[in-house]
């Protein structure tokens, strides 16, 4: 059996959480031998697409007319496409029309969350759908006493850290994060993420202009995000909606405590007050923070008990998974 994993514009979506999905995806199967390629002129039994674009939809509908087995990785809604780009809030209800229909084009649909699995079938999305994780490579994302030595002297850090990373929109909880540093003004807080300066919402340009001091927006991507992980001292994700967030396996299988916004994403794998904490409002966010900010205990318990979480998202658990869905999907 072979699959073929396909990302349009790669070259440009290999910055977000969608191009670390195709990684984990290549070494999953690695680490399970199956055969894989991404030239759509190899010969393969699935054709197995990760973004939803036109370019896709063709590819889709040539592969079947093959006879090839389409799964589609349902990376993308309508719901965590709004307050991202300019003008995507205009966009996102025609986006759900494309989405229902294109998913619809499947197969078998992945997405990798059970509450991604209800936001589509609440577009109308009929084909059947598997939850898998993204997965995590735990052989890469291991905290490192020596690398947090290097990034907290090269960035000149002192005290406890508050850490986020990930694309600089409103939907990742940009206006609460700056909210939160105004309210603890004696400490740094660091961001790390790419900015869209050409299709930027204008609530993100004021709130990176108005930002406290002690904010640090690192746009540019680090030589080393596991240094960044291991620099900080809790992963502060206030994002209002995704559908798993990679950045949280990557923060907790290097052992980060997290504090992550209280919705429906994470139910059922992770738990408030065991493996992180929880929040609603700025001002829960902004008591949390500070307590996890004073309580070394509370830290090392929800880290430890997130690094064992993450161990049963690790790849090869995952390509495990994969290669099982593919195989079943084949004999279908």
């Amino acid at each position: 059996m072979k699959v073929c994993l396909y990302l349009e514009l790669e070259s440009f979506m290999g910055v977000s959480g969608i191009g670390s999905a195709l990684a984990n995806q290549r070494k999953a199967l690695e680490l399970n031998g199956v055969e894989y390629t991404s030239d759509l002129k190899d010969d393969f039994d699935v054709f197995h697409v990760n973004v939803v674009g036109l370019k896709s939809l063709i590819e889709v509908r040539r592969m079947k007319d093959m006879g090839k087995k389409v799964v589609l990785h349902a990376h993308v809604t309508a719901d965590d496409f709004r307050d991202s780009y300019r003008f995507s809030n205009d966009i996102a209800p025609y986006l759900r029309r494309y989405l229902t229909f294109y998913y619809n084009q499947a197969d078998l649909v992945l997405c990798p969350s059970e509450y991604t699995k209800g936001v589509l079938r609440g577009y109308g999305v009929n084909t059947d759908i598997t939850v898998i994780s993204n997965g995590i490579d735990i052989d890469k994302f291991v905290y490192s006493a020596d690398k947090r030595a290097v990034f907290r002297e090269a960035n000149s850090l002192e005290g406890m850290i508050p850490l986020n990373v990930g694309h600089l929109f409103m939907r990742k909880g940009l206006e609460t994060f700056v909210n939160t540093a105004k309210s603890m003004e004696a400490r740094r807080f660091m961001w790390i993420g790419k900015r869209y300066k050409n299709l930027e919402d204008p609530r993100v340009k004021k709130l990176i202009e108005e930002a406290p001091e002690n904010v640090t927006f690192l746009i540019n991507r680090v030589d080393d995000i596991v240094a960044a992980y291991s620099g900080s001292d809790v992963f502060f994700f206030p994002s209002c909606c995704e559908n798993q967030g990679i950045v949280l396996l990557e923060a907790s299988a290097c052992k980060r405590p997290m504090l992550v916004r209280d919705t429906a994403t994470y139910d059922g794998w992770l738990t408030d007050g065991v493996d992180c904490l929880k929040a609603r409002t700025d001002e829960e966010f902004r008591e949390k923070l500070k307590n996890l900010c004073e309580d070394k205990r509370l830290c090392k318990e929800l880290g430890e008990n997130a690094y064992k979480m993450s161990r049963g998202h690790s790849l090869q658990i995952i390509g495990g998974k994969l290669k099982a869905i593919y195989e079943d999907l084949a004999r279908s």
